[in-house]
């Protein structure tokens, strides 16, 4: 039965009751009799009907919609503020025309459960979009699922396909790997890696890449080559530091996020090696900074603010059941690398 109005008619209540319109309508003007009977009857039973009506509608396909409030959670970590500037970026373009607000909230790893739990239930979001490392998890995604809210997941494909969310998501090994070999084509054979943090998905996808790429071209991929850092700008001025030390030294870095790649920059500098004269650098996501850089940063462009627009499209549209979509990366030249070839 579809309502069209927010008041049900006697009709609709007739129809969920199984009592007769004539009986809810009220007593007719011309019938005396019906004068007569006790005024309680009526009253009682619309509001019987309405109750049953209420009952029906919210057990039914309407049930999440009636129970949900208009608003799209983007939920994150609190730690990469480029890329959630650019996937803030991509919702709020997406919802401009849309009923939907758009709310933001920092939720740590360690306590991303309970926290997510009472968030749901307190506000009773229509979506949720994850970002990395939260996207990773299953037990967040099957959170939202008990509560009836889209669940989308940003990052690289976990590919559980159990899992109660859509994910967005690109081949960050493959990406990787083009990233490495390309290096290679530029003539540098000895390449280090700053690693994100092993409790990043995407993180292990990006080493693995230069992994791959390293031992099918037969080249040197030792321990003394690859400095774990944790995504941050200082972590990449320490990583720097220490592939700098090593001989003989690298004549590329390549860093798990463009943040990383600016504090090998930033270490560079501060140890008298040119870039990209003396050293080649790039990094991963293309956020603003990689712009901002002198010189500026060739990177692996992640399309975060496109999986943005595309997540809160598809929360806007129900957000239930939409398959999985990839999203390509490209590689982005600028200054920071020198052929040697």
């Amino acid at each position: 039965m579809t309502i069209t109005n927010a008041r049900a008619d006697t009709d609709d209540i007739a129809s969920v009751s199984g009592l007769r319109t004539r009986n809810l309508a009220g007593p007719a003007d011309d019938d005396a009799r019906a004068c007569e009977e006790p005024r309680v009857r009526s009253p009682s039973a619309i509001e019987r009907a309405a109750i049953a009506l209420e009952t029906q509608l919210r057990a039914g396909p309407l049930a999440p919609a009636l129970r949900r409030n208009p608003l799209l959670a983007l939920i994150h970590e609190g730690l990469d503020r480029d890329i959630l500037a650019e996937v803030h970026a991509g919702l709020s373009y997406a919802l401009a025309d849309s009923e939907l607000a758009l709310v933001l909230q920092v939720i740590p790893a360690d306590a991303a459960a309970p926290r997510l739990r009472a968030f749901l239930k307190r506000y009773r979001p229509a979506g949720i979009v994850l970002l990395p490392s939260l996207a990773d998890r299953d037990d967040l995604a099957a959170l939202c699922s008990a509560e009836q809210a889209a669940c989308i997941g940003i990052g690289p494909r976990k590919g559980n396909l159990a899992a109660a969310r859509q994910e967005l998501f690109c081949d960050e090994r493959g990406a990787a790997v083009r990233m490495t070999v390309w290096l290679i084509e530029q003539g540098h054979s000895r390449i280090g890696f700053v690693a994100g943090p092993e409790s990043l998905l995407s993180a292990r996808e990006r080493e693995l890449g230069y992994l791959d790429a390293m031992a099918d071209k037969g080249l040197d991929r030792g321990p003394a080559l690859i400095v774990a850092g944790d995504n941050s700008f200082a972590s990449g001025i320490e990583a720097g530091r220490l592939l700098l030390e090593i001989s003989p030294r690298p004549s590329a870095i390549l860093a798990s996020n463009d943040e990383m790649a600016l504090g090998v920059l930033h270490a560079a500098a501060q140890m008298g090696v040119t870039v990209p004269a003396d050293l080649s650098v790039a990094g991963f996501d293309d956020t603003a900074l990689a712009r901002r850089a002198l010189p500026p940063l060739t990177t692996m462009r992640i399309p975060w603010s496109n999986m943005g627009r595309q997540a809160a499209r598809t929360i806007a549209q129900g957000g239930h059941s939409a398959p999985d979509m990839h999203f390509e990366t490209e590689l982005v030249v600028r200054g920071s690398v020198a052929s040697l070839s």
